[in-house]
């Protein structure tokens, strides 16, 4: 679809002469990017760890916390980490077990051995939801299954965990909206630490909150993702083991980053401050990374040359998601854990298949989302909506925001897509920021909705009665209709800055990569550069859905371009047109021989020929 181009236009830059080895236009990159400080600047182009990194115990509950553990670690107690079941909940449990296991492991050695005949667990049964960890410890963990059980901690579980003899629950990724459960955990005897960064209510649940936005929390750094939380509590765990003898090697820690990077990327959090010294570290810890599952994970994803935040956004992201979509995260858990080849290599061939089975069945549920899609625009014809609202009483709740995320980019429009599991109608809707869509979805669902909640552009929310699915949507639509205009529909493609086809060398590939790591608040630099004529055009590809072409500047500089999926525009963009491109830079590098690429973005004919 069309969309409406905005070149960034800072209001303050830095001279150039400020950075001497960077290409002209990196200051103004670093001022669309807010940065407009010297020092700013010298922080964000060289992230360090020693002075990026904020000491964890700044969060105002961490000792009570850390001190809360010890105990229960010296008295042999049970501790269960209670995981959300997307990527950012998986590797932060698996942050969190790790380093609660090796200080149980000094403990045991250097104190108080934890009583053997509570050492094993029992089985798993995913059938339930319920994860028992079959292994010699007193850390276990419990992540819930997606469909049947739902987001954060339930009544139910707290029951359940009673029962196995838990006597601390730590929850990852969830918990700060839990206020009913753990006070339920509370009235059994059980004590709960809090690791999360989800939005909360009016009232806090009674536990040791670990949360970077409380009212009042005093730590510095306010937009960890939830792997982050975990890390930070894990440094403080491992800090304290040193503190009272234990011997653990001095930056232990630092290798944990390999899986704080990965939902560094897939939670899009905003990669400013110490994400970005988070992300930088992390990924070099990725690229060196000892864990059998990981390795695994990566072979089996076919992820080639150096591990980068678009292969953990398109390769490594996505399949650890799928087992919570496709069967139960603690499949990508026990990976994530696994120390062993063999059984590293069978969970890595499972979860892939996970990924293949999520991808074709969201094709299988595109396909008949398009079959509404046409019959909804017959329809609506004469009055057409500014929503996107599907449903089918056959789809997985599991994939729906995949459905509505794709529908979103497709149309420029808020999506809401839902299914039903059991009694249950689940959904999940994706706007652009020019609507609330969580605020929408609990304007509209007063009196239908059983649960609801998210952030402004991503929400989840549940129904129970088949009669309030087209209630529901017609009140979607109304809700649209009345706080959305025509003009926030057209999705905005922002552009860095206006470059002449001369400008593009090896100086400005080596400024933008000085801006890696990419991701949510950090996109990788855009520029456009127009009137081009195109001289050479042509398919690529197996299936000649990609555009390769060349175009030349007045000043008769010929540039290569190409153009992912604009197979369908050959027609359009004819030998002897001019053309305005929006592209990124980058490097490819083919038999031995390195040359800049140029990625198209968005291309249109110039104003002249229109």
């Amino acid at each position: 679809m069309q969309k409406r181009w905005r070149i960034l236009e800072p209001t303050k830059v830095l001279a150039p002469e400020a950075f001497p080895d960077m290409h002209p236009v990196g200051t103004t990159l670093l001022a669309n990017r807010g940065i407009t400080d010297p020092l700013e600047a010298e922080s964000f182009l060289n992230p360090d760890f020693e002075t990026g990194i904020h000491d964890p115990m700044k969060f105002t509950q961490m000792k009570d916390a850390i001190d809360r553990v010890f105990v229960a670690i010296e008295n042999g107690e049970r501790i269960t980490v209670h995981g959300d079941y997307d990527a950012d909940g998986v590797t932060g449990s698996t942050v969190v077990i790790t380093a609660l296991r090796e200080v149980e492991r000094l403990v045991g050695a250097c104190g108080t051995r934890p009583d053997p005949s509570v050492d094993r667990v029992g089985s798993i049964d995913r059938s339930e939801g319920v994860s028992l960890t079959p292994l010699r410890s007193n850390v276990d963990y419990y992540i819930p299954h997606r469909d049947k059980e739902g987001y954060g901690l339930r009544l139910a579980t707290v029951d359940i965990l009673k029962e196995r003899g838990t006597s601390l629950i730590i929850t990852v990724d969830c918990g700060i909206a839990c206020v009913d459960e753990i006070a339920l955990a509370k009235e059994k005897g059980m004590d709960t630490i809090v690791l999360d960064h989800h939005e909360f209510g009016e009232k806090l649940p009674d536990g040791l909150l670990i949360h970077p936005r409380l009212p009042g929390e005093s730590y510095p750094f306010q937009f960890l993702a939830a792997v982050g939380v975990s890390w930070k509590f894990s440094c403080a765990l491992i800090s304290e083991a040193r503190r009272r003898g234990h011997d653990v090697p001095i930056g232990w820690e630092k290798w944990l980053l390999d899986l704080v990077s990965i939902a560094t990327v897939t939670d899009m959090v905003p990669l400013v401050g110490e994400n970005r010294v988070l992300l930088t570290y992390g990924l070099k810890v990725l690229n060196k990374t000892r864990r059998r599952g990981l390795l695994r994970l990566v072979e089996a994803a076919r992820a080639k040359g150096d591990l980068t935040s678009e292969s953990i956004g398109f390769s490594i992201g996505p399949r650890i998601n799928a087992a919570g979509r496709m069967d139960h995260a603690e499949l990508a858990l026990r990976l994530m854990l696994s120390d062993d080849d063999e059984d590293a290599s069978r969970l890595a061939f499972e979860l892939e298949q996970c990924n293949k089975n999520r991808q074709k069945a969201v094709e299988g549920m595109m396909k008949q989302a398009e079959e509404q899609m046409v019959a909804r625009s017959e329809a609506e014809a004469a009055n057409p909506t500014s929503i996107v609202v599907l449903w089918n009483a056959e789809w997985s709740p599991s994939l729906v925001g995949l459905v509505a995320g794709r529908y979103m980019e497709r149309t420029g429009k808020p999506c809401v897509v839902y299914g039903k599991h059991g009694d249950h109608w689940i959904g999940s809707g994706r706007a652009p920021n020019t609507y609330n869509v969580t605020d929408a979805v609990r304007r509209a669902g007063e009196g239908i909705l059983t649960r609801s909640g998210g952030h402004a552009q991503a929400c989840g929310f549940s129904f129970v009665k088949d009669e309030e699915a087209e209630i529901f949507a017609e009140r979607l639509r109304e809700d649209a209709a009345a706080h959305l205009k025509a003009e926030d529909l057209v999705p905005e493609l922002l552009v860095d800055a206006e470059l002449p086809l001369d400008d593009i060398d090896w100086r400005l590939v080596s400024t933008v990569e000085r801006l890696e790591p990419y991701g949510m608040g950090n996109a990788k630099p855009s520029f456009v550069s127009r009137n081009l004529e195109l001289v050479d055009v042509g398919l690529v590809g197996s299936t000649g859905s990609h555009l390769r072409f060349t175009a030349r500047s007045e000043s008769g500089r010929a540039q290569k371009f190409i153009a992912f999926k604009f197979g369908s525009r050959l027609e359009e963009l004819k030998l002897g047109s001019h053309v305005d491109v929006v592209y990124d830079i980058g490097i490819n590098e083919w038999n031995g021989r390195r040359e800049i690429q140029c990625k198209v973005v968005d291309v249109r004919i110039s104003e002249t020929q229109s």
